[in-house]
């Protein structure tokens, strides 16, 4: 079975860095992603509070202040090459 992120109505509601060494993506459904920023550098770089300015674009991009990257919504769930078949 392949994995993949069809459903439209998914979206980001929030993002937080309670857990050191943690991004947790919490989406509107109720569900929470908790991935390891070792996975992201950059990232991983930033103050928390530098991780904090962050804008959400079209419910399931991230685009942080002090960060070149866009992320998506995929990136943190192990799905990153499958973002542009949504």
């Amino acid at each position: 079975m392949t994995a993949s992120l069809k459903n439209k109505t998914m979206s980001i509601s929030k993002i937080l860095f309670d857990s050191p060494g943690k991004i947790i993506i919490k989406l509107d459904d109720g569900r929470v992603f908790i991935t390891p920023l070792k996975y992201f550098p950059e990232l991983k770089t930033l103050s928390v509070d530098k991780r904090k300015k962050y804008t959400i674009v079209d419910d399931r991009t991230i685009l942080f202040l002090f960060s070149n990257s866009v992320y998506h919504l995929e990136d943190f769930i192990g799905l990153e090459s499958k973002w542009s078949q949504r």
